[in-house]
Parts: C-alpha cells; structure tokens; sequence
C-alpha cells in the first residue's frame, strides 16, 4: 500500500533546495525522518551512489537519540560558580518559540537570548556554550556565531564539544573565546550541502499530474515535480560553494587559521585530539571537568589583573617615597649608590603622583558615565551596565556592541510620562529593567 503522503511544504521548502550545515551521518537520519512523513521512498547519496529504501531508510531512526536508559533529556540553563552553562543541542534551526533546546531543535534566536542575558547578568564571570549538535540550517547561523564572537569581548565565552560540535555548530563554537573538546567529541564537517526531492513518479502512480504555471525562467527551479535539470543544478552547486567560502572565512577569522587550511579539511569530521592537531580546539578535557578548567582560568585572570593594578601602584610608590631615604645614607651603603641614582632620577617624574590618580579616576569616571548615558544605551541599560563594568571597554567600542542589541520592549513602548517617572526616585524599584531581567528577556525580539 502506497504510504499517504502528507502535505507539509513548511518543512520541505526549508530541507530540500536550500543549504544546510549538517554533518552527514546526521543528514542521512534528517532526511530519513523526512521520508516517513513526506512518502519519500528512496534516498540516494550523489557523491557515493549509495541508494537507501524505505525499510534501509527506518534503521537509523530507531536509535538515533537514544542511550542505554531511553532519549537523552534536554538540559536546562544552569549558573554554576559564577558560569552560565547554555545548552546547544540538537538540530539548530533559525527561530523556535522556545529559548531552549526543545524537541531535538535549539534556535540561533534562543542562544542570542540567553547569551544576552548572561552578558548582562552581574553574578555571570564567563559563558560556556554545552554542544553536542551535528548542526543545521545557514539562516540565522552566521549572525548567531557574530554576535557569540561580540559577546566574548565583554566576557570570556568557551564552548565545549561535549560531545559533537559539527559544521553549524563548528561555525558557532569557533565564535568563542576558547574551545575545549573531550576524547569522543566530534567536530569540523565545515561544509555545506543540500538535497532535492522528486515527487514526479510518486505522483503519477496516484494518479495526480500537477501542472506549473509561471512566468519568469528561473522561479520554478528545483521544483520537486521533476528531475533537477543541469543547469539548474550547476547553480545550486554555485550557492553552496559560495557559502562553504563563507564558512571558511568565518572560522578562519574567529580562530587565527588560514582560509586555505580551513578549505583544505574538505569537510572532514575530526575526533578528539584530532580537533586540536587541526586548529578546531584549543584543550582535551574530561566533560565533567570542563567546569572548573574554566573557572581555574577565570580566576587566574582576575589574579593577573589585579596583581598587575597593585603592582603599579607598589612601584610608584617605591619610586616617590625612598628616595630621600636613600640620598641620607649613600655615604653609609655605597652598595645602594646605582639605586640611589636610578631612584633618584626617577623622582622629577612621578613628583605629582596624586594628580596622576586624580586625572585617571576622572578619566575613568568619564568612560563610565559615557557609556551608561550615550544614546544607545536608552532600552538596553542592563547591557550597558555590564559594559561599564568591563575593564578597557571604550565608549566607541560599547556604542557599537550596543547597537546591534535589541532594545526591551518596555524601552520601545515608554511615553515621554515614562520616561519622566524613571528619573524620579520612587521609580527605581518599579522601573529598573535589572528589577525582572526574566520577564524583560521574555519580551526581548530575537
């Protein structure tokens, strides 16, 4: 009995004639899904000529997902000593109504989401993306792994391939700021692909002939009523050849790698050690470990910069305060006297220390005070704030990271009365976006 077919042209319009991201074990599952939803009866690799029915086509749909205890659970967003854990997992797909990985899908739009949270969140030092996806569709992708690649100017992003980061998802944890990979994972597949289907002979067995009425030579290409003709594949293949360039130059330009070289691993998929051998990660880790190997190097960091702030002071200090100490006894320690000199020379220089310090405090106060008040910031004041709070973060630099986030949708709906109240003083508990940044990120477009 010929399967019913069912009628969703939704989905097929977004699997079939576009390019996808997908590692290709996972494409063969895809698209087999596909199959016993759409009555497709065979799926045939192009390049290797391998040809699948409809029973072959049912074999790895029966364990993919699955382990030993039954469907792997999603994981939820989590804050873990002062890391927020986010969870990519699945097939990555442009928008889903869900901020979290659901139903086997995770949405670029849920990762900007929680990212944008995250950044914002004071009690977050660092981010680390959760990643076992074999990737997904090119919409959405691009921008999701450009904003990922801002976010780690602000604070530090790592992604770990725990336990697959492929081709989208290659593309996205190359965004970040360091890339760990546990001894199984699997990564790279830096490569695009796309499929067509042919419903012509399904059709004609049914008894239905569909007839296309268009104008315009080009807009009915890759219609699935007929074989793909040469021509039009030859510009199928164009496209996807311009976007694997596009990839390539993507995770050339996140990780220091050459284009060459990243075009050079011709979409392999590389496991473990390999990743690191080919530049795709930076450090083997056990997953369970990855936690504290990022929060080892967060506090270091904060170590190093605080270390260096108290030396510079300590120094000043030594080189305003001894040097009359010196001059009084280079008769009684001639083994001083190069020090004597040195610090004393030094002296002329550093005679208005406190006006240095009073200069830099205002400097400082000035970097801060621009940021929170410069017209970006109107409707993304938690953004800002987090901003400020960055060491280095210039006004330039934070007026553009600023702009290219949304605004709350309070901030777009606020009348000039709003706008008025929040300056008063019993409108800060009620009007302070940090106040409920869950249900202002509920109302946040991405």
């Amino acid at each position: 009995m010929t399967p019913e077919l069912r009628n969703l042209p939704h989905i097929a319009s977004m699997a079939f004639n576009e390019p996808l991201l997908l590692e290709p074990a996972y494409a063969r599952v895809f698209f087999c899904a596909l199959a016993g939803q759409l009555g497709i009866s065979r799926l045939t690799d192009s390049v290797s000529g391998i040809s699948l029915g409809a029973e072959q086509m049912a074999e790895p749909l029966a364990l993919f997902g699955d382990d030993d205890t039954g469907p792997r659970p999603a994981r939820s967003y989590q804050v873990a000593n002062g890391i927020a854990v986010l969870p990519v997992s699945g097939t990555l797909v442009s928008k889903t109504r869900s901020l979290q990985p659901y139903s086997g899908m995770t949405g670029y739009n849920g990762i900007i989401a929680r990212l944008q949270q995250a950044i914002s969140d004071p009690g977050v030092d660092g981010i680390l993306l959760d990643m076992d996806t074999p990737g997904g569709m090119v919409a959405g992708a691009f921008d999701c792994a450009d904003i990922i690649a801002r976010a780690r100017e602000i604070k530090p992003v790592w992604a770990l391939a725990n336990d697959m980061n492929c081709s989208a998802g290659q593309l996205i944890a190359s965004a970040a700021s360091r890339r760990l990979v546990t001894q199984t994972a699997r990564t790279g597949s830096i490569g695009v692909m796309m499929a067509h289907s042919n419903y012509g002979a399904a059709l004609k067995t049914q008894g239905v002939e569909v007839t296309l009425i268009y104008s315009g030579e080009h807009k009915v290409a890759g219609n699935p009523y007929e074989k793909l003709p040469k021509d039009v594949r030859a510009d199928f293949q164009a496209r996807i050849d311009a976007t694997r360039q596009m990839f390539a130059e993507k995770v050339a330009g996140y990780t220091g790698i050459s284009v060459q070289a990243v075009l050079d691993t011709e979409a392999a998929v590389f496991n473990g050690q390999e990743s690191i051998d080919n530049g795709l990660a930076d450090e083997l880790v056990n997953n369970t470990d990855a936690l504290s190997v990022m929060r080892d190097a967060l506090d270091k960091r904060k170590k190093i910069t605080s270390g260096g702030n108290m030396s510079a002071t300590t120094a000043s200090a030594a080189a305003t305060i001894p040097t009359v100490t010196t001059s009084d006894n280079v008769a009684e320690n001639t083994s001083d006297a190069a020090s004597s000199v040195t610090t004393a020379a030094a002296a002329p220089e550093q005679h208005d220390f406190s006006a240095q310090v009073t200069a830099a405090v205002a400097a400082e106060n000035g970097r801060i005070m621009g940021i929170l008040n410069c017209e970006e910031a109107q409707g993304r004041e938690a953004q800002a704030r987090a901003l400020a709070e960055t060491p280095g973060m210039t006004v330039e630099s934070a007026q553009r990271i600023l702009a290219a986030a949304p605004q709350s949708a309070q901030a777009r709906t606020d009348t000039a009365l709003d706008r008025l109240m929040d300056t008063a003083p019993g409108a800060l508990t009620a009007g302070n976006p940090a106040a409920d940044v869950g249900d202002d990120l509920l109302n946040t477009p991405v």
